[in-house]
C-alpha cells in the first residue's frame, strides 16, 4: 500500500461532507447490499468505521434499534454528519482506533478500509471486537478503476489510481490479525458516466481524489491530458456511455475465541 497521507485525505472528505450524499449513490448501493449480508444474531455494540455521513450506520440502527452504533471517521465533517442523524460518532483513524478493547460485538465497515493499511487497520479491528465477535466489510479491490489506470499509464509515470490489496493479501492480513473463519467475494460494480469530465467530477465529489504514493504534484500539460482523454473515449459502449469499474470486495470475518 502506498503511503497516504491522512491530513489530506481528512481535508478532501471534510469539503465533500456537505454534497456528498447527492453523489454517493454508488456508496449506498454497496452500503445496502453490504447490509443484506448480515447475520440474524443481533448484537448489543456495533462500531461504523469510516462511517462518513452515516448512511450505513442509520441502516444499521433501522435493522437493530435496540442496539448502541457509534461511528467512527477520520474527516471532522463527516462525523459531524453523522452526529446529525442522532448516532453517536467520534473522529478517528481505524488504524488508531479510540475504543477500549472489546468494546463491540460487530464491527462494519464499508467502503472505507482502502484509506488504511489492513497491517494496521485489522489488528485494530480486531482489538475493539469481543473474542467472538464479527467483523463485515466491503472495500476496493485490485480491479478498481483500471480504466482510469490504462488511461494514464505511461504518459507522466505517475499513478491516479491507489494499488488497491488483493483478495489473497487481505485475506493473509485478516488470518495474522486474529480472525477465523474468513469470507471475502468480489463482485464488479460499473458506473456510467457521459464525459470523462464528468466522470473525474464523481471521483472528486466524494473526497476520493487523494491518492498518496507518487501523485502528481503540479499540474499536467494539454497534450498529455489530452492524450489520457483520447484514451479513455475509446471505452465508450454501444449506448455512448463511458464505464468505470469498481471492484468491490464484500468480506465477513470472525474474531477467535480466547
Amino acid at each position: 500500500m502506498p503511503n497516504i497521507d491522512k491530513k489530506k485525505v481528512s481535508a478532501a472528505f471534510n469539503r465533500a461532507a456537505d454534497a456528498y450524499d447527492t453523489m454517493a449513490q454508488f456508496q449506498h448501493r454497496v452500503c445496502e447490499q453490504l447490509a443484506a449480508t448480515l447475520p440474524d444474531t443481533a448484537p448489543a455494540r456495533i462500531l461504523d468505521g469510516g462511517c462518513g455521513t452515516g448512511y450505513g450506520a442509520s441502516l444499521l440502527r433501522l435493522r437493530w434499534p435496540e442496539a448502541l452504533v457509534v461511528g467512527c471517521d477520520l474527516a471532522p465533517e463527516m462525523a459531524r454528519k453523522t452526529m446529525t442523524r442522532g448516532i453517536a460518532t467520534v473522529c478517528g483513524d481505524m488504524e488508531r482506533l479510540p475504543f477500549a478493547d472489546a468494546s463491540f460485538e460487530l464491527a462494519w465497515s464499508s467502503l472505507a478500509l482502502q484509506w488504511c493499511s489492513p497491517a494496521l487497520a485489522f489488528p485494530e479491528l480486531q482489538r475493539v471486537i469481543a473474542p467472538g465477535g464479527l467483523l463485515v466489510f466491503s472495500t476496493l479491490g485490485q480491479g478498481t478503476l483500471h480504466e482510469l489506470d490504462t488511461s494514464f499509464a505511461g504518459i507522466d509515470g505517475h499513478r491516479r489510481v491507489l494499488p488497491f490489496a488483493t483478495t489473497r493479501e487481505l485475506e493473509a492480513e485478516l488470518a495474522t490479525a486474529g480472525f477465523e473463519p474468513i469470507e471475502l467475494e468480489c463482485k464488479n460494480w460499473i458506473t456510467g458516466h457521459n464525459s470523462f469530465k464528468a466522470l473525474l467530477a464523481s471521483i472528486r465529489g466524494i473526497g476520493a481524489n487523494q491518492i498518496g504514493g507518487n501523485r502528481r504534484r503540479g499540474m499536467m500539460g494539454k497534450t498529455a491530458w489530452q492524450a489520457a482523454q483520447d484514451r479513455y473515449e475509446a471505452l465508450r459502449d454501444d449506448d455512448g456511455v463511458l464505464p468505470a469499474t469498481y471492484e468491490v470486495v464484500f468480506g465477513s470475518a470472525r474474531k477467535r475465541q480466547r
